[in-house]
């Protein structure tokens, strides 16, 4: 069963439950007045008759008159009380045992029994009979009176009967309203219930619609709901962002592929050449070296395609103070190497800075910048450090103005051939740039053609 029927159903049986226990009590308080008031009027009705009576018989009436003559003039007195009443009540004048006058047509007596009022059901009528004595010239008479109460308890039945019927349509119609209500209240818990089947699907931008009406209440639904709204932008979120990795890392790793084919095709045919073809010690030892320098520039590539594909947000950047002096010198010999190689020369300026880097990183940055450099022909490098930045010059050929921008995409080479013949694959500067992002830095490039470059990491702090 759902929510708001639940909620419905509970309304509907506590508004009920209090209706019925309420019209319960008001009805039984009000039959009870109501008989208790007929009764009243009747007793008071007797009372009255029997005050008249006697006074009527006192001052008209002696006992010098017969026995029978007296008999037949209270009966006949009283018989003119009795049936000028216009309440409907009916009468009995008894003497001892012997009845005098009866209008009713009941035995009094055996309604009431040893009591002075009673109300029985007597032939599926209510009646209500009561009795009160009087003395009349010397004597004892009993006056009893019995009214048909049948009317008073038929009226208590029908006012029974139209508060069933009045209760029966107020809970068809609370239940009607509060299923209503009910059901716009809860509203968004069915918007967010199609949400959350959304997003289970795959649609990451489903969103739960907050209406105004729903903004300015701000119960515990519409919070439920826009923390929902809040959670999706934070999944979509996220799942755009390792989308984005995701196809970033197929993207290079395709790359990679393609760019091992030709290395890979040139050592299998030297390897085959080598292990089938007769070659001379010369051709051989050009075939190794060939090799050597191939598997090299594979090496290269895969140690800076996994640095690429692994490095995160700056999640396992651990920044530590390094001075530029450490940072020289760490990198010192790998760079002779490079510049000897190109038969370049580098120069070193530092004034004591310090920077709040991973040094293994930022090595490795100045490593490849350095290699860019001497690739692209340059014969005189300065790596200087000054306040927070850090920068390569060179007097290479320079980046045409154009490409600048695209240069730190990876695999992107400005002169391809050039680039593929001294084993660079377009991922030096990519690199670089991932780097400085994890350092917070900016990384930017200068350049002139045919007068060199200047790379700058510039730091934050």
């Amino acid at each position: 069963m759902k929510i708001r029927h639940r909620l419905s159903l509970l309304f509907v049986l506590c508004s009920t439950i209090s209706l019925l226990l309420c019209g319960t009590l008001l009805l039984r308080a009000s039959a009870k007045s109501t008989v208790r008031s007929a009764q009243d009027n009747a007793l008071s009705e007797l009372a009255m008759l029997e005050t008249s009576f006697s006074s009527v018989v006192a001052k008209s009436m002696g006992t010098e008159i017969a026995d029978a003559a007296r008999r037949s003039l209270l009966v006949y007195v009283f018989q003119s009380y009795a049936e000028n009443t216009f309440s409907g009540s009916q009468y009995v004048l008894k003497h001892g045992r012997e009845t005098l006058y009866n209008n009713s047509g009941y035995a009094p007596d055996a309604i009431l029994g040893d009591l002075e009022r009673n109300t029985v059901t007597w032939q599926k009528e209510k009646l209500f009979a009561a009795v009160t004595e009087t003395e009349l010239l010397r004597e004892r008479y009993q006056i009893y009176l019995v009214r048909n109460m049948t009317s008073v308890y038929d009226s208590i039945e029908k006012l029974q009967l139209q508060f069933a019927v009045i209760c029966l349509l107020s809970v068809l119609v609370s239940a009607a309203l509060i299923l209503h209500v009910t059901s716009r209240t809860l509203c968004p818990l069915k918007q967010l219930e199609k949400g959350a089947a959304a997003m289970a699907a795959g649609a990451y931008h489903a969103r739960i619609p907050l209406p105004e009406s729903v903004l300015t209440r701000m119960d515990e639904i519409a919070t439920v709901s826009k923390s929902f709204n809040h959670m999706a932008d934070a999944v979509e979120r996220q799942i755009e962002a390792v989308t984005a990795v995701a196809e970033e890392r197929k993207m290079l790793i395709g790359a990679l592929t393609h760019e091992m084919k030709t290395p890979m095709t040139a050592i299998i045919g030297y390897a085959e050449s080598l292990d089938r073809a007769k070659l001379t010690e010369e051709q051989r030892e050009e075939a190794v070296s060939f090799i050597h320098r191939e598997a090299k520039r594979l090496e290269r590539l895969t140690q800076k395609m996994m640095q690429l594909i692994t490095l995160t947000d700056g999640e396992d950047i651990v920044l530590q103070d390094v001075s530029a002096r450490q940072l020289f010198d760490e990198t010192e010999k790998t760079l002779e190497v490079v510049a000897d190689r190109y038969d370049a020369v580098l120069r070193y300026m530092e004034n004591g800075e310090h920077f709040a880097a991973d040094a293994d990183l930022i090595a490795g940055v100045l490593i490849n910048l350095v290699d860019n450099a001497c690739s692209a022909g340059a014969k005189h490098i300065t790596i200087s450090a000054e306040e927070n930045v850090l920068s390569v010059s060179d007097d290479g050929r320079g980046i045409p103005q154009e490409i600048i921008g695209k240069v730190t995409q990876p695999f992107f080479r400005a002169d391809k051939a050039r680039s593929r013949k001294g084993g660079h694959a377009g991922l030096g500067l990519a690199l670089a740039a991932r780097i400085a992002k994890l350092h917070q830095a900016q990384l930017i490039i200068e350049s002139t053609e045919e007068k060199g470059t200047t790379v700058s990491l510039i730091f934050s702090r």
